[in-house]
């Protein structure tokens, strides 16, 4: 039966019913017109069930009435009437077959081609789904792989920020703790780093430094000049310039003061910006000791030379003094004696001078010790009483009751307390006010000295305190008075400063340190 089903499971070729259907006509031609031998022509065209074409009824369904009505035509004459009417009846009945058989192979090919599509799509799907598998296996590795990079490179970037910040700490910790000023600018010449130093170099916060343009710092005449310069820098291909290279720069700070600064400057270019970083040296404090070591220098100049005079002058003058002294007191001549005292002043000047200069480069080591400066003032204030009545000047003593004792030697300070009254009353010659104050400060005592007198011009201020630097007229100063009076009070580990208005009168203010039992205040005398 297997056997049986599988033969007919075969397609059977369209060359067998078509040669069934030859044999029929064949058959027919041999048999006479009035047997319907047209029903025969059935079984080929049932035959083409069974074939594997989808045209193959119409084929042999076409040949069978091809070859039908052709025998009819060879034997017109020996056809019975009904003959035709067979014929007729036989070619409806196979054409009707062989529309249903075409339905039949038509619907079946559509099924298969249906069945075929849907098992190419099934397998399209499976293929799909296979692809899908791998590309989702290959996606998870992908991602494992991703997931290994991203970790690892998040770990290396964690270390490089780990190291980028310490480093960076590192460095803003040296730029903050630098004693110099260090300031970075853009190509716009504006403050984009500020650090400690310039803050306090400057008197401006970093935060209100930090954006604004570098002119803000430089005076207004030299700006100009500046910005050049510093631009034909940054053209020059030169990476830095060392300190003083640029020679000394002026600096202008927060309150409007100028100074003097030495400068160097660097550049570089970051992701195609270039920056500048400066650095700055406050040279206040170098100038300032430059001019105490070329005022020591001088100092020490002037006692060789006033050493040399004491000799060399000293001795003829106090010859000439007895001899003027002892004729005066022989000569009873008017104008004899006029002329005598006029040499015996001119002498006697011309030796304290002398003295004012030994005394200045040969001062002797102070003896200091704890020191009331109450009875100081008190007794040196004595000594100017006829002269204070004589010119019109009233004294105004403002002494503290309760006042701290100072570490200093007596005789010094009496010699600074001289030097200034004078200085006063010269400034008083017909009228005025005398004020001297002492009072407790915060580690220190202060005397001051006040006059109501002309006053000094601000130009010169600060020229006051130089060697043989005078402002009184020719023969009535020696312009040593200040200079002995500055070096007694440095040498006191004191201060001195003077605050002076023309035309309303000048102060000067000492500050000495209290005594090591200062704390103790001395009872007024």
């Amino acid at each position: 039966m297997n056997d049986v089903g599988s033969a007919l499971s075969r397609p059977i070729p369209l060359t067998m019913p078509l040669v069934l259907t030859l044999g029929i006509f064949l058959a027919d031609g041999l048999a006479p017109s009035g047997i319907a031998v047209s029903v025969l022509y059935v079984i080929p065209l049932l035959l083409t069930f069974f074939s594997d074409r989808e045209r193959a009824p119409v084929v042999v369904c076409t040949a069978a009435t091809a070859l039908l009505w052709a025998d009819l035509a060879f034997n017109p004459a020996d056809a019975p009437p009904y003959a035709l009417v067979n014929r007729t009846l036989g070619t409806g009945v196979l054409w009707l077959i062989a529309w249903l058989l075409d339905r039949h192979k038509r619907a079946t090919s559509s099924l298969e081609t249906a069945e075929i599509g849907h098992h190419k799509v099934l397998e399209a799907m499976k293929a799909e789904r296979a692809d899908t598998q791998g590309l989702l296996t290959a996606a998870q590795e992908a991602r494992a792989y991703a997931e290994t990079a991203v970790m690892g490179a998040l770990a290396g970037r964690r270390q490089a920020e780990e190291r980028y910040l310490i480093t960076q700490l590192r460095l803003e910790g040296i730029i903050q703790a630098a004693m110099d000023a260090i300031l970075t600018l853009d190509d716009g010449q504006c403050i984009v780093m500020f650090n400690h130093a310039a803050e306090r170099m400057f008197g401006c916060s970093r935060a209100d430094a930090l954006g604004q343009p570098l002119d803000r710092f430089i005076p207004a005449r030299f700006r100009e000049a500046h910005r050049r310069h510093v631009e034909i820098f940054g053209g020059s291909g030169v990476t830095a310039r060392k300190m003083g290279a640029l020679g000394t720069v002026t600096g202008l700070k927060a309150g409007g003061e100028e100074f003097p600064v030495e400068a160097s400057i660097s550049q570089v270019a970051v992701e195609g910006k270039r920056f500048y970083t400066v650095i700055l040296r406050d040279l206040t404090e170098r100038r300032r000791m430059e001019e105490q070591l070329r005022r020591t220098e001088r100092i020490a100049e002037l006692g060789t030379v006033a050493s040399g005079m004491a000799h060399e002058i000293g001795t003829p003058m106090n010859v000439i003094l007895g001899r003027a002294e002892y004729l005066l007191d022989r000569v009873r001549e008017e104008p004899v004696r006029k002329g005598l005292q006029t040499i015996i002043v001119q002498v006697e000047r011309i030796t304290r001078v002398m003295n004012q200069l030994l005394a200045f480069t040969r001062r002797k080591p102070p003896m200091r010790g704890p020191l009331d400066l109450k009875p100081v003032v008190e007794n040196t204030v004595e000594m100017f009483h006829e002269r204070l009545a004589k010119t019109h000047t009233s004294l105004e003593l403002n002494l503290a009751p309760l006042c701290p004792a100072v570490w200093a030697d007596a005789d010094q300070i009496s010699q600074v307390l001289i030097n200034l009254i004078m200085n006063a009353l010269h400034a008083m010659p017909e009228q005025g006010t005398l004020r001297i104050g002492l009072e407790p400060r915060t580690g220190h005592v202060a005397l001051s000295v006040s006059d109501t007198g002309q006053g000094i011009p601000t130009e010169i201020v600060g020229r006051i305190f130089e060697p043989f630097f005078t402002t009184k007229e020719f023969g009535k100063g020696t312009g040593l008075g200040l200079t002995v009076v500055k070096g007694i009070v440095d040498e006191h580990q004191g201060s001195i400063t003077v605050q002076s208005e023309p035309g309303k009168g000048t102060t000067f203010t000492i500050l000495l340190p209290k005594a090591s039992d200062g704390g103790n205040a001395l009872s007024p005398a």
